[in-house]
């Protein structure tokens, strides 16, 4: 017998949390009651070009504001307090990070705790970095020399070889690694080596709780990066 919980993809949540889903983004009821903000209209987005993880939102009574979308009442009842969607494929399309998320299979993936910023006054939410971009193996040296964060490789049927951090690129190039069967890279750029460290040791676990072992080349290697 192989016995595992079922995981249950529409359990309603009881956190502030934001929800990243085909159909666009979502606002739990909870985070939207805590903070009184039934009765707004609108909401607009802000990044920070140094920190590519950072999403920022902030509500507005005015939908005719540029660069607003119109929020759209979720799961009402009578009586009850309601969440908000909003249907965000711009936004999402012009986002690697945040169009990766969306494919995700697993709610849990795309689904981020609120939090407010008294310094940039945002409501925000920290993405995962999730190996958003992609690059064939052919065409390794195309990225940028000082490119590091996490990595994964990726054989020709699509299994994971490896899951590691470092410089990018400098890695790919080891003379070893040619013949490992790599199809393609994986990548998520972060500056951080204390980040990298953290985020490459949490998708190893996922791997591990999901396959039961390491991937190949982490388990011939004997250690990760």
């Amino acid at each position: 017998m192989a016995i595992k919980e079922v995981s249950l993809d529409r359990i309603p949540s009881q956190d502030a949390v934001l929800y990243i889903s085909k159909s666009g983004i979502t606002f739990s009821a909870t985070f939207i009651k805590k903070h009184n903000l039934q009765n707004h209209l609108g909401v607009k987005f802000f990044v920070d070009d140094e920190e590519p993880y950072f999403l920022g939102f902030n509500f507005v009574n005015d939908t005719s504001e540029p660069n607003t979308l119109s929020l759209l009442a979720s799961g009402r009842s009578k009586g009850g307090s309601a969440g908000f969607t909003i249907k965000a494929s711009e936004l999402i399309n012009k986002n690697a990070i945040l169009k990766n998320i969306q494919k995700l299979p697993d709610r849990t993936d795309r689904t981020f705790e609120i939090s407010f910023d008294k310094k940039s006054n945002l409501f925000s939410i920290t993405l995962r970095p999730n190996f958003e971009i992609t690059v064939s193996w052919t065409d390794k040296n195309r990225i940028p020399e000082t490119y590091t964060g996490i990595y994964k490789y990726i054989g020709k049927e699509g299994q994971v070889l490896y899951i590691g951090k470092g410089n990018i690129k400098a890695r790919a190039n080891s003379p070893e690694r040619n013949s490992w069967g790599v199809s393609k890279i994986q990548y998520s750029v972060i500056a951080d080596d204390e980040k990298c460290f953290y985020w490459e040791n949490y998708y190893l676990e996922r791997f591990v709780a999901s396959n039961g072992a390491k991937p190949p080349f982490n388990v011939i290697m004997g250690k990760s990066e």
